[in-house]
Formats: structure tokens, sequence, C-alpha cells
């Protein structure tokens, strides 16, 4: 009985000591566990980035691309939409400009060629009814001193004579610049077609504003094919 006891006690002992051991191990291993914690929390470095001088990367720039058939299509349809299509809005008033004094040109001509026209038919026939000739702005003279049908007995030949080739150089003056400014309005629209057609094609290309203008010594061709000395002018744009 009493071994009994005594294995019991011991058995207890040995229980509690177990525990103890175990209750140990644990805090020990807590307490290094928030040790370390706080060591790498200690470590730990924290970046100030407020004053940081580095250049951000700035947001490309995104270059227009041109379309050279969209802007001749709108150029030939109408006179300076190929510029309001490339954006080049600078050029509209040159381009309006020219067609505006071409056709002024051709309205003032075209009414001053069918006004001498006219007179000149009159001067030349014999009808007395038709005599719209006689104004200031045709013929500055007296009607009595060139006109054979309405006054037969005071004209004079040769101031008849000189009045009607005076008025033949101004029927062919008219005409001619007449023709000469529908000639350029037909020219000067197919150069706003070819501008834009060209800032089209040349949109997408980076081109420099830097010239440079060189002098260098070179050999020419004087008269009777001898060579002689001399300078040459060279100009350079840079692509």
């Amino acid at each position: 009985m009493e071994l009994k006891k005594i294995s019991v006690l011991v058995a207890v002992i040995m229980f509690c000591v177990l525990h103890d051991i175990v209750a140990q191990d644990t805090l020990s291993v807590e307490k290094s566990a928030r040790q370390e914690r706080k060591v790498k929390k200690e470590k730990t470095t924290v970046l100030d980035i407020s004053n940081d001088t580095l250049p951000v990367a700035a947001k490309p720039v995104v270059k227009r691309k041109g379309d050279t058939m969209k802007a001749t299509m709108l150029s030939t349809a109408f006179p300076g939409g190929g510029q309001i299509f490339n954006r080049k809005y600078w050029k509209l008033p040159i381009v309006y400009a020219g067609f505006g004094a071409l056709i002024y040109s051709f309205s003032s001509n075209s009414s001053n060629y069918q006004l001498y026209y006219k007179g000149y038919m009159d001067f030349k026939d014999d009808i007395p009814e038709t005599a719209s000739y006689i104004d200031e702005e045709l013929v500055p003279l007296d009607p009595e001193v060139y006109d054979p049908v309405l006054h037969p007995e005071t004209y004079e030949p040769a101031t008849a004579q000189l009045v009607e080739e005076q008025m033949l150089r101004l029927v062919d003056y008219h005409k001619r610049y007449r023709d000469l400014s529908i000639i350029l309005t037909g020219v000067w629209y197919m150069a706003q077609i070819l501008d834009a057609n060209v800032d089209a094609s040349l949109m997408e290309y980076d081109v420099s504003d830097n010239l440079e203008l060189t002098f260098y010594p070179s050999m020419i061709t004087l008269p009777g094919r001898s060579p002689g000395a001399g300078f040459n002018i060279h100009l350079t744009m840079a692509f």
C-alpha cells in the first residue's frame, strides 16, 4: 500500500515538472519571437522621397500623321480645305487673297474688254444710232475731229485712224489680261492643292530650322572655255 502511494506521488511530481518545463519553453519561444520582430522593426529604414530631384519622364508627344490623299481631295473639292485639314490656318488668308485678287482682275478686265469692244464695233459701223464710243472714258476727244459718221465734214482722217488704233489696242490689252487672269486662277488653284499635298507628306518629317551657308573655292569655266578661280556658294538644310 505504501509502495502504491509512493508511485502515485512520484507520478504527480513528474507531471508538474514536465508541465513547468513546457510552459517555460513556450514563454521563451514567444519572447524570442517578439525580440526578433522588434529588432527587424528597428532596422527598417524609411526613405524620404519628398526631396527627390530626379526628373520625371515627360509624357511622349504624339505627332499627328498626315494624310496626303485626304488633304489633296479636300483642296480639290474646296480651296483651302487641305490647309484646314493640315492645321495650317495661317495660309488661309494667302489662299483666299490670291483668289480674290485674280477674280477682281478677271472681272475688271472683262468689263473693260466688253466696253471697248462694243465702242470699237460701233465706231467701225456706219449706223449713226450706235455711238457708244462717244464717252470721255473711251475717247477723250471731240467727236467732230474723229467721227466720220456723225461729222463727215469736220472729222480728220488721221485723228480717226489714231482713235481706231487706240481703241483696238485697249480691246487687245483687256482681252489679254482677262485671259491671263483665268490662267493664273487655274495655276493658283493647282498651287494650293500642291501645297496641301506637300504639307501633309512632310508632316511626319523632323526638319531642322538650322541652315548652313558656306563659301568655298572652285574652278569655274570662263567665256571661251578657259578655267579660272572662283567661289561657289553651298547652302545646306539639315533633316
